[in-house]
């Protein structure tokens, strides 16, 4: 008993808590940081869709499709780097990088995102633009858009008058409904990437090594 109550015992003892201490703020602190800087970049692609969907350019259409595509790229490859990152800085080569830690790390940089992308989503919608407003505009730009490309025949023009007819008599959603819309859309990405790449970043403990990995993305 006397071994265990020793000063070797309590200084390990205490360590251990300073260092998950320390991963518990750094796994706060690093998913604010990372997902605040991944929220301006997908609230800023929000707002770019938005208006060029009501400005209902043809040019601006295809811009926005490939506009689309190289978002989501880039959120992998961020969502990856950053979670690269953070399991070589708090975890080490002998101690690992858990799945659990990977994917909670992802999900909740993800919600960080969210909040940030919902926040300017409705405050663009409901108080900028104005949702009667902007769901006006939307279907116009939709139906002048269907109209020139000429790729609705004439027996899905009625189906189609019908469908904007509903879209346009349904009930404008709240503030909050809009957010929650906007924060659900960034945790469905994390969800779906996250089980990629925790998968291919997590790591078993190796104790016996002796600390020579780096990092490699610096």
């Amino acid at each position: 008993m006397g071994i265990l109550c020793g000063k070797p015992w309590k200084y390990r003892i205490e360590n251990m808590i300073k260092i998950t201490d320390m991963k518990e703020s750094s796994f706060w602190n690093d998913a604010a940081k990372c997902g605040a800087v991944l929220g301006v970049l997908l609230a800023a692609s929000t707002l770019f869709e938005t208006y060029a969907v009501l400005a209902g350019s043809s040019t601006l259409m295809g811009l926005m499709v490939l506009e689309f595509v190289a978002v989501v790229i880039l959120h992998y490859v961020l969502l990856h780097r950053y979670t690269k990152r953070y399991g070589f800085n708090c975890y080490p080569v002998e101690e690992g990088f858990p799945f659990s830690k990977a994917y909670g790390y992802i999900l909740l940089l993800s919600a960080f995102a969210g909040v940030i992308v919902g926040v300017v989503q409705a405050i663009n919608l409901h108080a900028v633009i104005g949702y009667e407003t902007y769901m006006e505009r939307y279907l116009a730009a939709m139906q002048d858009y269907l109209a020139q490309s000429g790729n609705v025949s004439t027996s899905m023009e009625p189906m189609m008058a019908q469908l904007f007819a509903k879209l346009k008599a349904a009930e404008a959603p709240s503030l909050l409904q809009t957010f929650w819309g906007s924060l659900w859309s960034s945790l469905l990405y994390g969800l779906v990437f996250g089980l990629i790449i925790a998968g291919v970043l997590s790591r078993a403990p190796k104790p016996f090594a002796d600390g020579t990995e780096k990092s490699d993305n610096e």
